[in-house]
C-alpha cells in the first residue's frame, strides 16, 4: 500500500517519558527526577510532554502544577480517563490539554465492565464535550486499536469526533500489530476523518515499536509517541533515541529542528535515573553505536566513513573509535592507532609487528586500552620503551 505522505512532512514528538515512563517496572520518580527530565526534554526540543492524571494521587496534582508552572516551550498533555471527575481533576490545576483514552477493545471490555456499543459512545461523547466546553484540546485515543473490531473503533472515533475531539489517537497497546497493519489502520483512519491531527503510540512487546511509527508517520499521522530509552510498561514503547535515528536516515529535515546533540546526555541522565544502564543496542547512545572492530570494516571507515555508518557520530556529538583491542584487528587500525599515539607515521614493519603482537596478545580476551598502547609502543621498539 503506498503511503499518503511522505519526505519532509513535519512530526510533532509526544514525549511520554513522566507518564509511561514511571510504568517501566522498579522506577519512582521524585519532584525532582520530573522537573529536571522536563527541562531536559523541553530543551531537546519534543513539541508536547505528557503527565499522569492529577486523578492518579495528590502528589500527581502537585507535580503536574510545577511541570506546568515551568513556562516550557513543549505543550503540556495530561493522559486521563473518560470519566467526569477525573477530567474535572486535570481541568482544576490549570491543565489544558487532555489525552483522554477508553478500552474501546473487547478484551478491554471484558475486564471492566460489559457495556454496549451504544454506552460506550455515549460515555466518550460526554467526556469529550465536557473537556471541550472548559476550553481545553482534546485528544482522543481508543486503548488497544490493533485488538478493537474495526465497526467498534469506528464507533469509539466517529462519538469522539462528533463531540469535537482535535486528535485522535491509535495505539497498538500490547505490541501486536506490523508495519503494513498499522498503515492499513492509518490509512482507515485519515479516510474517514480527514483534516484531524492523528497521534500513534506503540509498544514494543514484539520488537517493533520504531518500525511502527515509521510506518504510521508515513501512513499520515503527524504526532509520535516516545519516551526517553523507550522506557514504559513491560519492554516500553518508540524510545526517542532509536525513532530519532530511524528518522534521520530517511530524510534528515525532518528532525532537523531537534538537538541531537543532546541525545547522549538526556539518555544517559533518564539511565542513572532509573537505575539502569544504557542498553547497549540503543541506536545512537549506545556505548558501542560507533565502534568498529573487524579488520575489513576498519579499514573501509578509516577510507570512508559511511562505508559502515549510516549516521555520523558528530550530528550526536559522539566521536567514532576505531578498535584495535580485539584478534580481529586489521593492519590499517593499528597503523591508525599507533601514528597517532607517536605522532609520526609508523612504517610498514612496525605496523606488521604492533597488529601480530596485539593479535597474540588479545587471544586470551579483549585488551585494556592502557595495555594496548603499551603493545604498540614496546612493537614498534620506540627508544625507553618497556
Amino acid at each position: 500500500m503506498r503511503a499518503r505522505n511522505s519526505g519532509t512532512r513535519p512530526i510533532r514528538l509526544v514525549d511520554s517519558t513522566l507518564r509511561e515512563g514511571e510504568q517501566f517496572a522498579g522506577v519512582h520518580f521524585t519532584p525532582d527526577d520530573r522537573i529536571r527530565m522536563a527541562l531536559a526534554l523541553d530543551a531537546f526540543g519534543v513539541d508536547e510532554l505528557e503527565l499522569p492524571s492529577p486523578a492518579v494521587s495528590g502528589a500527581a496534582a502537585a507535580e503536574l502544577a510545577q511541570v506546568l508552572g515551568l513556562g516550557l516551550r513543549a505543550s503540556i498533555r495530561v493522559h486521563v480517563r473518560c470519566h467526569p471527575q477525573d477530567i474535572e481533576t486535570a481541568l482544576a490545576t490549570g491543565a489544558r490539554g487532555l489525552h483522554l483514552f477508553l478500552g474501546a477493545s473487547t478484551e478491554r471490555a471484558a475486564s471492566t465492565s460489559s457495556w454496549s456499543e451504544a454506552g460506550m459512545a455515549r460515555q466518550i461523547r460526554d467526556s469529550v464535550e465536557m473537556a471541550r466546553a472548559a476550553g481545553a484540546f482534546v485528544r482522543f485515543s481508543a486503548e488497544d486499536a490493533f485488538r478493537t473490531p474495526r465497526r467498534r473503533l469506528w464507533t469509539a472515533f466517529d462519538a469522539a469526533v462528533a463531540a469535537g475531539a482535535q486528535r485522535l489517537g491509535i495505539p497498538d497497546t500490547v505490541g501486536v500489530a506490523t508495519p503494513g497493519m498499522v498503515a492499513a489502520a492509518v490509512h482507515g483512519l485519515t479516510g474517514r476523518y480527514p483534516g484531524l491531527s492523528y497521534e500513534f503510540h506503540g509498544h514494543n512487546d514484539t520488537g517493533c515499536a520504531v518500525a511502527n511509527s515509521l510506518a504510521a508517520w508515513r501512513a499520515g499521522v503527524d504526532c509520535l509517541d516516545v519516551t526517553v530509552l523507550g522506557i514504559g510498561e513491560r519492554v516500553g514503547i518508540t524510545s526517542l533515541s532509536g525513532l530519532m535515528a530511524r528518522l534521520y536516515t530517511v530524510d534528515p529535515a525532518v528532525v532537523a529542528r531537534y538537538r541531537l546533540d543532546q541525545l547522549p546526555a538526556l539518555d544517559a541522565e533518564v539511565a542513572a535515573i532509573c537505575g539502569v544502564s544504557i542498553p547497549f543496542n540503543q541506536p545512537l547512545t549506545g556505548e558501542h553505536a560507533f565502534t568498529h572492530v573487524a579488520g575489513v570494516h576498519t579499514d573501509a571507515v578509516l577510507r570512508a566513513p559511511n562505508t559502515y555508518e549510516a549516521i555520523d557520530p558528530a550530528v550526536v556529538g559522539r566521536s567514532r573509535v576505531i578498535s584495535v583491542a580485539t584478534r580481529l584487528t586489521g593492519r590499517h587500525a593499528v597503523a591508525d592507532f599507533a601514528s597517532r599515539l607517536l605522532g609520526r607515521e609508523v612504517d610498514s614493519a612496525e605496523v606488521g609487528r604492533a597488529t601480530r603482537a596485539l593479535k597474540e596478545a588479545a587471544q586470551g580476551g579483549r585488551l585494556e586500552p592502557k595495555g594496548v598502547a603499551g603493545i604498540v609502543l614496546a612493537a614498534v621498539a620506540v627508544p625507553g620503551a618497556e
